[in-house]
């Protein structure tokens, strides 16, 4: 039963990142578990090539799996906090950010699922309205992909023509797991409450994760799409 809830704890995406953060540093570079602050020294020193970010990352990996098997955690020591303020101070990068889809391109993705969504093909309607739903709400709220996957019909709150609230269990940022509500005022144009609500009439959903994967017969997956596929739309 703990260990339920101690998965719960931990994001999936995170939990992936510290295995394969851990398995660089054993098999790509070498190192060994229990490890020193020496060692993680070294390893910084050769992988300053590596983003500040992936540096910290890895950083934080090795920390949790010594506080987890009962070590000290040789990352807290000055010297790794010494040199990785060496390596951003020598190697600084600008931080990349992926270009934000602009509103003439929005228009556009909308026209085109509007035009599916007239498709004699029920899989294609269906996936083009969800889709529709997918890209509006994720654009006027500003939404991560594991955001809208994480989304639930039971606990939003639609008003036809007005406005739509909703709510997520986490997110990122909330280390506290106590989640969040979210407004969504109607548009006149563009309306993401709008493509919410025709998203519920067309699929027929009443409960359960709002965005679910389609197969090519049109049968609705239990759970919720995945983040990757939220990225590929």
């Amino acid at each position: 039963v703990a260990e339920r809830y101690l998965q719960a704890a931990r994001r999936e995406s995170t939990t992936r990142r510290y295995q394969q953060a851990l398995a660089h540093y054993e098999s790509g570079w070498g190192g060994f578990l229990p490890a020193s602050s020496d060692s993680i020294v070294r390893y910084l020193a050769e992988h300053a090539e590596l983003s500040i970010n992936t540096l910290r990352s890895n950083l934080a990996a090795l920390a949790r799996w010594h506080l987890n098997h009962g070590f000290i955690d040789p990352t807290k020591a000055p010297q790794v906090r010494d040199v990785l303020r060496g390596i951003q101070a020598l190697h600084p990068r600008p931080v990349r950010q992926a270009e934000p889809l602009q509103l003439r391109e929005l228009e556009q993705c909308v026209t085109a699922l509007l035009l599916e969504e007239n498709s004699p093909n029920p899989t294609v309607r269906l996936r083009a309205c969800r889709d529709r739903a997918l890209l509006l709400l994720g654009f006027w709220r500003a939404f991560r992909s594991d955001d809208l996957c994480r989304l639930r019909i039971e606990t939003n709150q639609l008003v036809p023509g007005e406005g739509l609230s909703l709510f997520l269990s986490s997110s990122k940022s909330d280390r506290e797991h106590q989640g969040r509500t979210v407004s969504v005022p109607a548009l006149k144009r563009l309306c993401p409450v709008q493509a919410y609500e025709e998203w519920l009439a067309l699929s027929q959903l009443q409960a359960g994760p709002v965005f679910c994967s389609i197969d090519r017969w049109g049968h609705l997956a239990p759970t919720a799409l995945h983040p990757y596929s939220v990225a590929r739309v």
